[in-house]
């Protein structure tokens, strides 16, 4: 049996967010009334504290009911199943054979575990201590949908390089306009450092992947790369969003490569395809 708490340095910085966005709120509240405001703007000062008490009471408003789930979020596992720490393996166990499938939430920083019929049976919190372990045990755990294991082919969508290419031209034009009104050195010079930095990045980062009899076929903006089976030693996910970074990335490692390839929003559940390349590869 093993258990995940959240953790204490999150619910001290959530707490302390809260006291922050209460500050902002009340000082919107009371700019009208301040007396170097009545001889300004009242019109603006009013706008003002309307914008004020309605952004920073909302952040308030989100932040406090997120502090009022932390008490259940805890989550124990052993060799049954799964279950809220609060209600106790008798009362809220949800036995492995009953999830289905693990769906990543990015942006609400969670992973959601789906029965058969797509119904929510447990949220887990990537803020959880050990968050990287919970989810390897869930990825061997989950009898996920066999199907969803057959796919040869993951790639980006075609938004990513739209974007990409989108911000290099805005860059390059930003930039010449720039440097055609008397600030060369912004312009040509900054601005070209810019669009050589959003290049290079674009044209390393991998934006597909199949999967071949015996190797993984990396693809890129400027090239291909060949990975055979026998010279991968691992395949792992980073749990990189206790980082900071709110995408999470599957790595794999070669050992003809110092650094792993990384992929990142393949179109695909992070844990989706970090199961099917560890499933082709045999790991």
């Amino acid at each position: 049996m093993q258990e995940f708490i959240l953790n204490k340095k999150f619910i001290t910085i959530m707490k302390g967010c809260l006291f922050v966005f209460l500050v902002f709120l009340l000082l919107g509240l009371a700019l009208p009334f301040f007396p170097e405001e009545e001889k300004g703007n009242p019109g603006g000062t009013i706008i003002i504290s309307i914008i004020c008490a309605v952004g920073f009471g909302f952040l308030s408003i989100i932040t406090w009911l997120t502090i009022r789930k932390f008490p259940y979020c805890d989550l124990v596992v052993d060799e049954d199943g799964i279950w809220y720490k609060h209600l106790g393996k008798e009362k809220g166990m949800v036995p492995w054979e009953r999830i289905s499938k693990i769906r990543e939430r990015v942006y609400l920083r969670c992973l959601d575990l789906l029965d058969s019929k797509g119904k929510k049976l447990i949220r887990v919190e990537y803020q959880l201590i050990g968050f990287e372990l919970l989810r390897n045990i869930l990825i061997e755990r989950v009898h996920a949908i066999r199907s969803e294991f057959l796919r040869r082919n993951f790639s980006k969508g075609m938004l990513y390089h739209l974007f990409n290419v989108g911000i290099i031209f805005g860059f390059a034009g930003l930039g010449l306009f720039i440097g055609t009104n008397d600030y060369p050195i912004l312009g040509y010079g900054i601005m070209s450092i810019l669009v050589v930095i959003v290049i290079h990045g674009y044209a390393v980062t991998a934006t597909g992947i199949e999967i071949q009899n015996g190797a993984l076929e990396i693809s890129r903006p400027i090239g291909k790369k060949v990975i055979l089976f026998s010279d991968i030693t691992d395949i792992r996910i980073s749990d990189t969003c206790a980082k900071g970074i709110c995408v999470p990335e599957v790595w794999i490692i070669s050992c003809k490569s110092n650094k792993p390839v990384i992929l990142r929003q393949f179109g695909a559940d992070a844990n989706m395809l970090f199961t099917a390349l560890r499933k082709a590869v045999r790991l």
